[in-house]
């Protein structure tokens, strides 16, 4: 009874070790994780930085003007035709009144 009382003892602090050992490395993983993490500052002076840089591709392009259409013409044409998909889903919503479901049952009836 000695012997299996100590041998338990042994166990459980090995136990302990192994797991105070793994606990210290995933804390450890956690941390440098944390340390490379970005905050809410950088992120957005980082979309400040590209929404500048967009800006100023853009501006470079139309005092180019090496497009094929006109930026103006461009611009125009892509808000025409966001506008003919929008009104032509608005007129499909308003044809379609009633849809009928059946359940497998109904439908073996007909």
């Amino acid at each position: 009874m000695n012997i299996t009382a100590s041998i338990l003892e042994h166990l459980w602090v090995l136990f302990i070790g192994l797991g105070s050992w793994a606990l210290n490395r995933i804390t450890s993983k956690i941390d440098i994780l944390e340390k490379g993490k970005a905050d809410a500052q950088d992120t957005k002076l980082e979309q400040a930085n590209i929404a500048t840089l967009v800006h100023e591709l853009d501006r470079r392009v139309d005092e180019n003007q090496h497009l094929s259409v006109g930026r103006g013409e461009h611009k125009t044409d892509v808000t025409s035709i966001h506008r003919r998909i929008n009104d032509m889903e608005k007129n499909k919503a308003d044809k379609i009144k009633h849809i009928k479901t059946y359940t497998s049952r109904e439908k073996n009836d007909i």
